[in-house]
């Protein structure tokens, strides 16, 4: 009898504990990976699940319904500010017309003020009179490899992704080549004229800062190396489409001439975060009429326009003696 009241009685105990336990189990916080994906700047997208499950925009022009654009980036950590933005505000919408045009972009969240209230803000317009040449501007090598396709048409542009092993030495310094995009039009201007289309070569250095290298494009013959993206062109939004038919090397729309502007700027697109390190050829590169035409078919005008230079100064990579204007030397 003694045994049996023993056994009853850790029965009686035994059995509040274990519903406590599960209560206490159910009410434990989501684990991490519940939580918003976190997104790397190389892939520059918001994973494709998420933006196959938000959008069935059929096209770049038509804009998907939350910002699945690139790049973040800040003067002290670029990947960290990627990170925060998609993490608490990555469904947030904008687009380059109507209610969230870029004149709007600095209130459609408090994650894109930067937009509004920074003072390096790009594109800019590229003028030779403003520009301060230079002695000694960091020397800029560029080593790129053939790679097979990978290109994506991410809702706001055309974008081709690079895996690592391409990159660009500024002054010694290494920068991976992330992806490539266009705008039609240009987003920088020269002179205070815009180009019918800009290309946008985005690098970022082992601490998250990024550099990237804008090339012009006019209208003249056409481009070969432009054909063949024209001819692959992604059939859904968001899916990104790998050809192993076409080893595109982006060093082919480096234009012969590589003199460039510098200046520190931001990113073109939400968050607009500042710190970027740009560099704009002089020279443009040409490309058919038809192609241009076709660019804009397919990405619509996904142009910021051009931002105030505030205090800022705007670089060229060579000097003009015969003007004299004062040289000043870059470190």
């Amino acid at each position: 009898m003694r045994r049996n009241f023993s056994s009853s009685f850790k029965h009686l105990i035994v059995l509040p504990l274990l519903l406590m336990l599960a209560v206490s189990l159910f009410m434990l916080p989501a684990s991490a990976a519940d939580e918003a994906p976190l997104v790397d700047l190389g892939a520059e997208l918001e994973s494709i699940k998420e933006k196959n499950a938000q959008t069935k925009t059929p096209a770049v022009g038509a804009q998907p319904a939350h910002n699945n654009e690139m790049h973040a980036a800040t003067t002290a950590n670029p990947a960290k500010t990627m990170d925060a933005h998609n993490a608490s505000d990555h469904k947030a919408h904008w687009s380059y017309a109507g209610e969230t045009a870029p004149r709007y972009w600095g209130e459609l969240s408090p994650e894109f003020a930067t937009c509004k209230s920074g003072k390096n803000q790009s594109p800019i317009d590229l003028r030779d009179v403003s520009a301060l040449g230079t002695q000694g501007l960091a020397s800029l090598d560029i080593v790129y490899k053939e790679v097979p396709l990978k290109i994506i048409n991410n809702g706001h542009s055309l974008q081709v992704n690079y895996p690592l092993g391409s990159y660009i030495k500024v002054g010694g310094h290494r920068y991976e080549l992330l992806q490539y995009h266009f705008h039609t039009p240009s987003e920088h201007y020269k002179e205070g004229f815009a180009y019918p289309m800009e290309m946008h070569l985005v690098h970022k250095d082992g601490d998250g800062n990024l550099a990237v290298m804008g090339v012009l494009f006019q209208e003249g013959e056409t481009n070969p190396n432009l054909n063949g993206l024209l001819k692959r062109l992604p059939k859904e939004v968001g899916k990104q489409e790998i050809h192993n038919d076409l080893k595109l090397n982006p060093v082919n729309f480096i234009p012969a001439n590589t003199e460039f502007y510098k200046y520190s700027g931001s990113l073109t697109t939400p968050p607009c975060s500042e710190g970027v390190y740009w560099m704009v050829f002089k020279q443009p590169i040409e490309a058919s009429a038809e192609q241009i035409m076709k660019m804009n078919e397919l990405m619509g005008e996904n142009a910021r326009p051009v931002q105030p230079m505030f205090s800022r100064d705007l670089l060229k990579s060579w000097s003009e003696p015969e003007e004299n204007t004062q040289l000043y030397e870059f470190y």
